[in-house]
């Protein structure tokens, strides 16, 4: 399926002429290596299975599943790396916990947690979609990543991108990836520990100024039968006295109702974060800078 996918949407490109798709199946590793010394690919598409001790899953001659160190698959493609630009590894935790796969390769695609078939399917057609019609390695891979955000399953976590800027020879590329990466990036956005910290203060103050209205309801009514006690004499001190509760009352009222207000902001600030987040590709250091100056003005009263 994830083939024929790549197939249609190279068909379907304006650019289809200047892309040449081969494909080989059941590669075992001696396979392999034949096919990277005759086809020498630009991008190396893997697709298969893989598992949580950084192994590739790869069928051998008797058709049984043999694993393959990622580690040991980053060492054999370095004698490759004079044509390889891009390795897309699109197995389940192919590069879970992995950081510096092959620093002589350019771009690396891979997952770092188990990713369904259907999103894995999607996430390598859009991408290649992207790449079929002029876009960038990087900018398809926030495209097909963006693509997949849109179910807010959370999916989008998944896929992985290492880019070796020493193996990028293009000044312009590599001005453009100086940029924080994603990971980066999503560590200096307010936390949604941040935010579930300001709306705990908030709700803790609501309940706080709860209890003033309590006790100022309990002065009042205690105010009024001392009056009544006192068989209605207008004593001017017990007049001022019971004036105070009603006006130590509005208080509270007034500040339930701003962090109540103020509540109701961060849960549309949330809302806000989350679509960012989702289209995280497009999400610029300007963008993050004030989406964190919206979030300290929001907790600010």
């Amino acid at each position: 399926m994830e083939e024929n996918a790549i197939r249609d949407v190279l068909g379907s490109s304006d650019d289809k002429e200047k892309f040449e798709f081969e494909s080989r199946g059941a590669v075992t590793k001696d396979l392999l290596i034949d096919h990277l010394l005759k086809i020498k690919p630009n991008i190396l598409h893997i697709s298969g299975h893989g598992n949580t001790d950084e192994q590739l899953l790869l069928e051998d001659v008797d058709g049984y599943k043999e694993e393959v160190s990622i580690k040991r698959l980053s060492d054999v493609l370095s004698g490759f790396s004079d044509h390889i630009d891009c390795v897309f590894m699109n197995t389940c935790h192919s590069l879970a916990g992995i950081t510096d796969f092959n620093k002589n390769i350019a771009y690396i695609i891979g997952m770092n947690n188990e990713i369904p078939d259907d999103v894995a399917i999607s996430f390598s057609r859009n991408f290649y979609n992207s790449l079929f019609n002029g876009r960038t390695i990087k900018d398809s891979f926030k495209i097909a990543l963006s693509r997949i955000a849109m179910t807010d399953q959370g999916d989008e976590h998944i896929p992985k991108l290492i880019v070796n800027k020493a193996a990028i020879q293009n000044a312009d590329e590599i001005e453009d990836e100086e940029e924080d990466d994603d990971d980066e990036l999503i560590n200096t956005i307010v936390s949604e520990e941040e935010i579930a910290v300001a709306k705990t203060g908030y709700k803790k103050s609501i309940r706080f100024h709860s209890r003033l209205i309590y006790i100022a309801i309990g002065l009042s009514l205690g105010l009024v039968a001392f009056l009544l006690i006192s068989q209605g004499q207008k004593d001017i001190t017990s007049a001022l006295l019971g004036l105070i509760p009603s006006a130590f009352g509005s208080y509270p009222f007034l500040e339930i109702q701003k962090r109540k207000n103020r509540i109701t902001l961060i849960r549309v600030f949330e809302l806000k974060r989350k679509r960012l987040l989702n289209a995280l590709a497009q999400l610029s250091p300007h963008e993050r800078r004030e989406l964190n100056d919206e979030f300290k003005r929001l907790i600010i009263i």
